[in-house]
């Protein structure tokens, strides 16, 4: 309900604000609202609404500073004339990934904070579109004290930006992670059933767009005792983008969530240290027993489970391959070979894709995880889903053991958790056993002591059905 107040008060400014405009009355909120003609476009950008917790919406006024506090709700809109974007014209934010709908990036003092991706409201009126974009502000997690609040957008490579000033004045200051995991991997408690484990794996998901919403329904319709995230928070992996974008569909998930860190994580940080600060994780490698990191392992229905980060350095000498190295050591020390477990490791991206994103740097971590006889790779960073089945480490078909047991490894590509789809396939590799990036979805893994059954499913959208792409089981080595 105060939502929709909030959203009735911000469309009843914008109308007020475009009556003034259409007028010809001179603009009276020349400091929140900026406007810029980019060869056919007219772009005008406002921050038109800042509402504190628990208290009354402010409409910012030109000169004026905004006290605000707690967790505050900041509303902007653009509106573009012509509505329609004309053939070879660009509009969006600059430097970050482009939706139709185009983008607002905010920031604060300077300093990179959040993009909108997606809109909140959008509508075409005559020759106009009007779009609204909202977020909230956690201003606690922030010291007291003057900042300048900036919305900016890029037409054709043109920048324009709108300031309000404001002076934040909380009661405390409380920079804590959102998770009080302590530190540590998640206990993961639940027993493994004689129906199996369930794992639910995606990435390159929440962004604030409607479909990363749908994806996450139907990722809690199977209660999975699992949540694997692959990477990426849009648009930077910055803790405002982890607090509106992730945990609003994933945070109650903590206690059975195994993560690992993208490659957007560290777009604004070159340690990734908001990704690690979300997650409440020691920065870099595990530094205590049973600590999130860079890379760990832990056991899980009778699986060795692996993730590892393919944004450093993945060489067999660096910190990360001597960490794989003696965990996959003492696997082999602790029981013959042709005993050990069945073995999944994740990161981000992939070696293998038909989209141009693929990784093959990360032929180093298969270097180490192929001659172990590890069975399955989960990847995202590709925006699609495929399937490249019984693949060796040269790269191409392993063929079978005996009992016809595949000899590679299975890598699945999961970067369909809720941005944009891929537009093109770049390649087609014919060692691709299935692949679709048409519908966002998520992979659904039914760990046993011995095999794993795997399906993709596609989400509902619209009136397009929930419906499974593709489905089938890996015997472990």
């Amino acid at each position: 309900m105060a939502d929709r107040a909030l959203r009735r008060l911000a469309v009843a400014f914008v109308a007020a604000v475009a009556v003034t405009l259409v007028s010809g009355v001179s603009e009276a909120r020349a400091d929140v609202c900026a406007s810029k003609q980019s060869r056919s476009t007219t772009a005008t950008i406002c921050i038109v609404v800042l509402k504190p917790a628990n208290g009354t919406p402010v409409s910012p006024a030109p000169g004026a500073t905004v006290t605000i506090r707690g967790k505050t709700r900041v509303v902007a809109e653009i509106r573009y004339r012509p509505g329609i974007v004309p053939g070879g014209e660009t509009r969006g934010c600059g430097g970050e990934r482009r939706t139709p709908s185009g983008c607002i990036t905010f920031s604060v003092n300077g300093g990179y904070t959040l993009t909108r991706l997606y809109p909140n409201d959008s509508t075409v009126s005559g020759n106009t579109r009007v779009s609204t974009y909202a977020w909230t502000w956690h201003t606690g997690k922030y010291r007291n004290g003057g900042r300048t609040l900036t919305a900016q957008l890029t037409v054709n490579g043109s920048s324009l930006a709108v300031n309000v000033p404001v002076v934040l004045s909380n009661r405390s200051y409380a920079p804590r992670s959102p998770i009080p995991n302590r530190g540590l991997l998640p206990s993961l408690r639940r027993r493994p059933k004689a129906t199996g484990y369930v794992v639910a794996a995606l990435g390159d998901g929440p962004s604030g767009s409607r479909q990363s919403s749908i994806v996450a329904r139907m990722v809690h319709s199977w209660d999975p005792g699992m949540l694997m995230y692959l990477g990426d928070v849009y648009q930077r992996g910055m803790k405002e983008e982890f607090l509106n974008f992730y945990d609003p569909l994933y945070a109650g998930d903590w206690p059975r969530t195994l993560p690992t860190v993208g490659n957007h994580e560290y777009k604004e940080r070159p340690d990734a240290r908001d990704y690690f600060w979300h997650w409440n994780y020691p920065l870099g490698a595990p530094k205590v027993s049973g600590g999130g990191g860079g890379w760990y392992t832990l056991r899980v229905a009778g699986w060795r489970i692996i993730s590892l980060n393919s944004n450093v350095d993945m060489s067999a000498a660096s910190p990360q391959g001597t960490w794989l190295s003696s965990v996959l050591a003492r696997d082999r020390d602790r029981r013959p070979l042709s005993h050990h477990p069945c073995t999944l490791a994740f990161w981000h991206a992939a070696r293998f894709s038909d989209i141009s994103l693929r990784l093959p740097s990360t032929s180093k971590l298969w270097g180490q995880l192929y001659p172990y006889r590890a069975d399955v790779i989960v990847n995202a960073h590709s925006h699609a889903y495929e399937r490249w089945s019984n693949m060796s480490n040269a790269g191409t078909k392993a063929g079978t053991g005996a009992g016809g047991r595949p000899r590679g490894i299975t890598e699945f590509v999961v970067g369909t958790g809720g941005n944009v789809l891929a537009q093109t396939w770049q390649t087609n590799n014919p060692y691709s056993d299935f692949r679709q990036r048409t519908r966002w979805g998520a992979l659904k893994l039914v760990l046993f002591p011995g095999s794993v059954e795997y399906s993709y499913w596609a989400a509902k959208v619209g009136s397009t059905q929930m419906e499974m792409l593709d489905s089938g089981t890996i015997r472990c080595h």
